[in-house]
């Protein structure tokens, strides 16, 4: 799966130069500005490059060069001279994000995919940011849960770049189990990234409101947020001056997707089980996919994990080595 934009509309929005976009989901514990991570020293690039995960990165159609040492084609993904170049540069992110329990975590992993956001981001113009056209793109943005995801994205990374969000979609590497993330890049313009680690469109459209609320609600505070799984989904969050951030994106999020009165509603009606038809009809009323109802009726425990998963997308990305 790749998301595409048509050309036409790109020439038309590229009134300004390509802004600088940096794009990240994982998890960890929060980094301050000047707290040390834990990156290798000085070390021979032969070395150096061994640490990442280069032939998934290649398998994933990361933007690495072609025909050149593995060294020298990191340093040209990362656009820095020299490992001890890109140590230095790395060290400086300043992040806030939260994570699982036990984790077995790769900061270069996490580094690369970072990296790879940035490249397809910086091909993605971006009008300034404007709250009020972001809220009223919302129940389009909702809507676009019923239909096809791979087209539902599309248009959504359409929606996002007017109103000054790059929206970028990248697959995860291992050892970070990363899900998606928010980011403020200046006073004008914020990011949205999301990676391919769920099998199902419900969980991404749930991950993409989220992050849309860290950019919404928490705006004053310029968060740079890198989310791992949800607690939605059953991760467990040990990271506690993140959780009223997590919890306001949670609810902004099954809120927005599902309005309370109109669940409310049909839970009076239902007290029992619903079936999966009274589900898709309900889906049908307010104006989303009913996957999207199931995964929240699966979740508050009104109906089991195995039932209504027909009436989900299951989602079978194209990321696949090149020939």
């Amino acid at each position: 799966m790749k998301l595409n934009i048509n050309i036409d509309w790109l020439r038309l929005m590229a009134e300004k130069e390509a802004n600088k976009i940096v794009s990240v989901g994982g998890l960890v514990t929060p980094i301050e500005v000047n707290a040390v991570v834990h990156i290798p020293q000085a070390m021979q690039s032969a070395e150096w490059s061994q640490l990442f995960p280069i032939s998934e990165m290649r398998k994933l159609r990361f933007s690495l060069p072609e025909g050149v040492p593995n060294s020298a084609a990191l340093l040209k993904f990362f656009d820095v001279r020299s490992p001890d170049a890109w140590r230095v540069k790395w060290s400086d992110y300043a992040v806030t994000f939260r994570q699982t329990q036990k984790f077995d975590f790769s900061w270069e992993s996490l580094a690369a995919w970072v990296r790879e956001a940035e490249i397809i981001a910086n091909q993605i113009p971006l009008a300034e940011f404007d709250e009020a056209k972001l809220r009223g793109s919302l129940e389009e943005l909702r809507h676009l849960t019923r239909g096809d995801v791979q087209k539902g994205l599309d248009r959504a990374q359409i929606i996002c770049s007017e109103v000054g969000i790059a929206l970028v979609v990248v697959p995860g590497l291992p050892h970070t189990r990363i899900s998606g993330c928010a980011r403020w890049l200046n006073d004008e313009q914020a990011m949205v990234g999301l990676t391919l680690r769920y099998k199902w469109a419900d969980q991404l459209w749930f991950t993409f409101f989220h992050e849309v609320a860290h950019i919404l609600l928490h705006r004053m505070r310029r968060l740079f947020v890198i989310d791992n799984a949800a607690s939605h989904m059953r991760d467990d969050m040990i990271d506690p001056d993140m959780l009223k951030y997590e919890d306001e994106a949670d609810r902004f999020a099954a809120d927005t997707l599902i309005p309370p009165d109109a669940l409310a509603k049909f839970l009076d009606v239902h007290d029992e089980t619903p079936t999966n038809a009274e589900i898709h009809n309900f889906a049908e009323s307010i104006g989303v996919g009913p996957g999207i109802v199931i995964g929240r009726l699966q979740h508050i425990n009104i109906i089991h994990y195995s039932q209504g998963n027909k009436l989900k997308q299951k989602l079978s990305w194209d990321f696949v080595a090149k020939e």
